[in-house]
């Protein structure tokens, strides 16, 4: 069984570990708030974006049903008035412009069947961009309350593995624990203590001197003469 001391430090380091993989999860949660926010935002816009096609289309039928209306209406009003003129060239004038008044009306109609096709169309397509939009809109959000709650529980394990933190560090001496502290917030982020097998540093991978390997079989907190973390060996006996 290993020294008393690797026991206490394993215990420490494993409530660490833990704590720097939440705090470490917790920095990625804002970046995924925000990718889904992102794309809850896409969503609705694409949904927007086919009903603004659909009110276009209806626009324009609305826009040359008005003209139409005003054309013919136009046509009427020429008609009675030619009875009462008496230029001949008055009168062919109001009679070529009703001419093209109907010509116009013609294309225009012509125009409005097109465009009501156009219509039911976009109508279709927006209901089914729409469809999906919402469903996706709605799987968005729920992930995004889900990652909420997670982002709690986080929180709270967080703060239960700090509160059980000091009984833990009682079973470590204050030279010893200086030096996990300062591996465990070192840039590598890597293990502070780490176990040897077959004579082999499990942080640097490089053979452990015979000094080290001795301190190891003594018992004694042992640092690799190559990476300076602390290392142990679970077939040495205190």
């Amino acid at each position: 069984m290993p020294a008393k001391w690797v026991q206490s430090l394993l215990k420490l380091q494993a409530n660490d570990l833990r704590i720097r993989d939440l705090e470490q999860r917790m920095k990625l949660l804002p970046s995924e708030m925000n990718a889904l926010k992102a794309k809850r935002d896409q969503l609705v816009a694409s949904t927007s974006a086919a009903a603004e096609a659909a009110h276009k289309v209806e626009r324009e039928i609305k826009s040359a049903e008005s003209e139409i209306a005003r054309l013919t209406d136009e046509s009427r009003k020429l008609q009675q008035q030619s009875a009462m003129v008496k230029k001949n060239t008055e009168y062919q004038a109001m009679l070529n412009t009703v001419a093209l008044n109907k010509n116009r009306i013609g294309k225009l109609e012509g125009d409005v069947i097109e465009l009501l096709d156009k219509f039911e169309e976009e109508k279709a397509r927006y209901r089914k961009i729409k469809a999906a939009n919402d469903a996706a809109v709605k799987s968005a959000r729920a992930e995004f309350e889900e990652l909420i709650a997670f982002a709690g529980e986080i929180k709270q394990e967080i703060a239960k593995l700090q509160a059980t933190r000091p009984s833990l560090v009682r079973g470590v001496d204050s030279d010893t624990l200086s030096r996990y502290n300062t591996l465990l917030k070192g840039r590598s982020g890597g293990i502070p203590l780490v176990k040897i097998e077959n004579g082999i540093c499990g942080n640097c991978h490089l053979r452990i001197t015979p000094q080290a390997m001795n301190g190891i079989q003594k018992g004694v907190v042992t640092y690799c003469d190559n990476c300076q973390h602390i290392i142990y060996d679970e077939e040495a006996s205190e």
